[in-house]
């Protein structure tokens, strides 16, 4: 009798234990095998660690039935508590957001981690809460350049290239200003536009490269060193929510937060690599992007998307020399 009154109380106890759990839904359209995914999944697992009674669960490839593109107004609306938002979605409708998806800078990924801590940072956190939603992770990720008539290195060598560029229109501004005709097209036609000529250069991120298929439709890829696409893709959570948490469960919240932006830098690195590897052994000529040629695309990109972007509004123009400001201030910190 004894046990099963003791049995029946952990149940109980168990039960309510469940019951006062908070559950964070994390929406994303990426497939499980993507980066994003797994390092959602890091999330989630430190952040039980720290907080038992926040339970973080991940839904990949759009199961919450959010468009990805919306994914912003669902978690106003409470459909989500937080996503993987890629950032120039963002921009579309936030212009002051493309900050974080411009052409050229930051210079890498491993540069964009200098800004953590930073002013700009300060700047970037305290907008995005006046939007309704605040950044956990610091998730950047680089992209190279894929070819299939010679290699695109400086902007003289895309001259006369029909050309596509995953991070978004400011991207592709700049590719145009160095002669490039741009082609418009869903991701889902990259490959298929690759093999046949139809495109002959695109823009992506490492693992887009890799996922499409395009080493085995290229002949040359541009692949580390300095890199002209460097994209902000965080972790957000509703502003709502938020400040829904206690302070305990807020420091859990960004240390699960830390560990899972250790964890992606970490893919990341292991990205470039895998990427060089597929090219390479698919015979295509793989070249880093130099300092000099990164030069001449950072002074087209000043020209063009940087001047477009600090037009956008003060706030554009106060983020902008905020972030040119942190990269100075680095050094002293």
């Amino acid at each position: 009798m004894r046990r099963a009154l003791g049995a029946l109380c952990a149940a109980f106890v168990l039960s309510v234990a469940a019951a006062e759990a908070k559950e964070l839904r994390l929406g994303h359209q990426f497939a499980e095998s993507d980066a994003r995914h797994k390092a959602a999944r890091v999330f989630a697992a430190e952040l039980r660690k720290r907080a038992p009674d926040l339970v973080a669960s991940v839904h990949s490839n759009s199961s919450l039935k959010v468009d990805p593109i919306q994914q912003y107004e669902a978690l106003l609306e409470g459909k989500m508590e937080l996503s993987i938002y890629p950032m120039p979605y963002a921009a579309a409708k936030i212009p002051e957001l493309a900050i974080v998806s411009m052409p050229a800078v930051p210079a890498n990924a491993e540069l964009a981690g200098v800004l953590r801590g930073s002013e700009f940072e300060e700047k970037l956190q305290k907008f995005c809460e006046e939007k309704g939603f605040r950044i956990l992770t610091w998730w950047w990720f680089d992209g190279g350049m894929a070819s299939r008539k010679r290699a695109v290195t400086g902007p003289d060598s895309i001259k006369g290239l029909v050309a596509r560029s995953s991070g978004g229109e400011a991207f592709n501004t700049v590719l145009a200003a160095a002669g490039a005709s741009i082609l418009r097209l869903p991701p889902s036609e990259l490959r298929s536009s690759m093999e046949t000529g139809k495109l002959e250069v695109s823009q992506s991120s490492y693992e887009t490269l890799m996922s499409f298929g395009l080493h085995e439709v290229s002949q040359f890829a541009t692949i580390g060193g300095y890199s002209t696409l460097t994209v902000l893709v965080p972790i957000i959570i509703s502003k709502t929510v938020w400040d829904s948490l206690s302070m305990d469960e807020r420091i859990a919240v960004e240390q699960a937060a830390e560990a899972s932006s250790i964890y992606f830098e970490a893919t990341q690195r292991e990205a470039e690599e895998a990427a060089v590897e597929k090219f390479t052994k698919a015979g295509a000529k793989i070249e880093k992007l130099s300092f000099e040629d990164y030069a001449a695309w950072v002074q087209i990109a000043k020209d063009t998307a940087w001047k477009k972007y600090r037009a956008v509004s003060p706030k554009a123009a106060e983020l902008f020399d905020a972030m040119l400001r942190s990269f100075v201030d680095s050094g002293k910190r």
